[in-house]
């Protein structure tokens, strides 16, 4: 089915504040003492289509966990297709999206067009039932090319139960160069201080010739990286010592505000780590807490709860940009619930978003505990 037009009046901006809140909302579920990264923007989306499907109760959950906004799914159309739009050469943004119902299970087809049409996923049947591996093979098959074989086994192999009718995925795969690669003055090697106050020795990205997108707040400094077209930045948050938990912790829409307000013009230092993450969340017990789970789904088949739910993400950034990718998998089954001037040095933990400048929507967020883990 062809894409729905772009509405122009559509409430991005609102969506991808929702998005973005509940993120913040999973980012504080996270070890304190582990390096993380995950999409907010992917989880987001994949419960998005979800409740498109789900029985009031359990849709007004979804709305109010996600802050999804009056005509979500007409913001969604818009601001993937903004984004699709962005891209060149040096930046590769794609975002894919598959129904895969088991063979003899009829989802309601006003879903499944508004799925197509909004979001551009498409649908493919499996014996879920008789052929559970192999479909879990198949599901994570796409999902390793989607994402430029980053993520390559997002469904475990329990994933898929003898009840389960329908699985939904979303993936996101994120590829930019900086708009100003590091290397002119040469890395740097220097202490960085995890948050037991033990250090190790790492090797710095530096720049030294950066003139804006800088700024200090309280208890921390930050920095905005752009990326190559300036569509999309690195946003980087460095919290002053003894004051990591404190600042993730009270991460939300306003206090990003409050950090791009500290941005000023000037010339600042800038050293950065090299780092390498890949992290794996089982998302049904958060979704549990918000509502979403077991919930109702009545479009995809009467008797259809939430029954699983994984998320994984894969980053590495170096002096050159940033590689990324991120997936989504919910699995719905169909028998009774289960139970119930300046320095920005990040030289010690720090937080870290990607996101869209024009909206602000968040793909990647993240915490960098220690670089070399």
């Amino acid at each position: 089915m062809k894409r729905a037009p772009i509405d122009r009046q559509a409430p991005t901006d609102a969506l991808a504040t929702g998005f973005n809140e509940a993120g913040f909302d999973l980012l504080r579920t996270q070890p304190d003492g582990e390096n993380a990264v995950f999409s907010p923007s992917s989880v987001g989306h994949a419960l998005l289509m979800a409740s498109a499907a789900a029985d009031p109760e359990t849709k007004e959950a979804i709305d109010e966990a996600f802050g999804l906004p009056r005509r979500s799914h007409d913001a969604w159309n818009a601001l993937d297709q903004r984004i699709a739009a962005a891209q060149d050469k040096d930046l590769t943004v794609t975002i894919a999206d598959r129904i895969w119902p088991r063979i003899g299970t009829e989802p309601d087809r006003a879903w499944l067009e508004l799925l197509a049409a909004q979001h551009g996923a498409g649908t493919e049947p499996l014996d879920l039932s008789g052929e559970p591996d192999a479909s879990r093979q198949r599901i994570n098959s796409w999902v390793d090319e989607q994402t430029q074989g980053l993520i390559p086994d997002l469904l475990p192999p329990d994933f898929i139960e003898p009840d389960t009718v329908l699985v939904l995925t979303d993936t996101l795969y994120f590829k930019a160069r900086w708009a100003t690669p590091f290397g002119k003055y040469g890395p740097i090697t220097g202490p960085f201080t995890r948050l037991d106050g033990s250090t190790v020795d790492v090797e710095f990205m530096q720049e030294l010739e950066l003139g804006d997108h800088r700024g200090k707040g309280d208890g921390y400094v930050g920095a905005e990286i752009p990326y190559v077209g300036g569509e999309f930045s690195m946003l980087v948050i460095v919290p002053d010592e003894g004051r990591f938990a404190e600042i993730r912790d009270g991460l939300d829409q306003a206090f990003l505000d409050k950090v791009d307000d500290t941005f000023t013009t000037g010339p600042y230092e800038l050293r950065l780590p090299a780092w390498k993450t890949n992290t794996q969340i089982d998302l049904i017990g958060w979704l549990s807490d918000i509502g979403a789970a077991p919930g109702s789904y009545p479009a995809i088949s009467p008797d259809a709860f939430l029954g699983a739910a994984v998320h994984g993400s894969n980053i590495t950034v170096d002096e050159w940009g940033t590689v990324a990718a991120a997936a989504t998998a919910l699995g719905f089954e169909e028998s009774g619930p289960p139970e119930p001037e300046l320095v920005v040095a990040a030289d010690q933990p720090f937080l870290y978003l990607i996101r869209h400048r024009e909206s602000g929507l968040i793909l990647f967020t993240g915490q960098v505990i220690d670089p070399t883990d």
